[in-house]
């Protein structure tokens, strides 16, 4: 964005400048002065200004469609993550895209890290990496069969009841102990 009003504002000064020589090309002219000084600031001033500007001007187009990916890819990241699961019909219909389109963006996002669940592409779902920690799918408070919710949040539809998910230990580790001295490692033989 800040590229195209670069553009832009290069290109207005070197129009206005191309404009102010001009006249004063013109008035040379018609009093029979020597105008090579005005075509000479017209080609070293006002034309780098106009190609500069118009440079920055077609930079900006490509800006503007890496940034409009991107949002799409945000708005698709975002449903998942907060839904949970989401269909990559409804996903085709909120970024205005094909399902051929959003197969490509998720596969972008895959690449990048940036997306932790599963696709199933048979029945067109994406699935967050939450839904996979789920532990149980019975509601503690009343035994019913619960459902995805949101990012990290499981509803028991009979019930109300909400549990909230945590994410599972990085790398493996394992919870802190609670305290209090606990009893000594075992000691390995020498």
């Amino acid at each position: 964005m800040r590229t195209r009003v670069i553009g832009i504002v290069l290109m207005v000064v070197g129009l206005g400048v191309a404009g102010w020589l001009a006249a004063g090309i013109a008035e040379a002219s018609s009093d029979g002065r020597s105008i090579t000084g005005g075509v000479l600031g017209l080609v070293l001033f006002s034309l780098p200004f106009l190609a500069v500007g118009l440079y920055f001007l077609l930079m900006s187009k490509g800006e503007v469609k890496e940034q409009s990916r991107a949002d799409k890819q945000r708005t698709i990241l975002n449903a998942v993550t907060t839904r949970g699961r989401v269909s990559v019909a409804d996903l085709a219909i909120e970024c205005d895209l094909t399902r051929d389109q959003v197969r490509d963006h998720i596969y972008d996002l895959i690449g990048k890290d940036l997306f932790r669940g599963f696709v199933n592409w048979d029945k067109g779902e994406l699935v967050s990496a939450e839904v996979v920690h789920i532990k149980s799918d019975t509601c503690p408070n009343c035994g019913g069969k619960v459902e995805l919710a949101g990012k990290g949040l499981v509803r028991c539809p009979f019930c109300g009841t909400e549990t909230y998910l945590s994410p599972p230990p990085k790398g493996g580790a394992k919870p802190a102990p609670s305290a209090g001295p606990g009893p000594a490692p075992p000691q390995k033989p020498a």
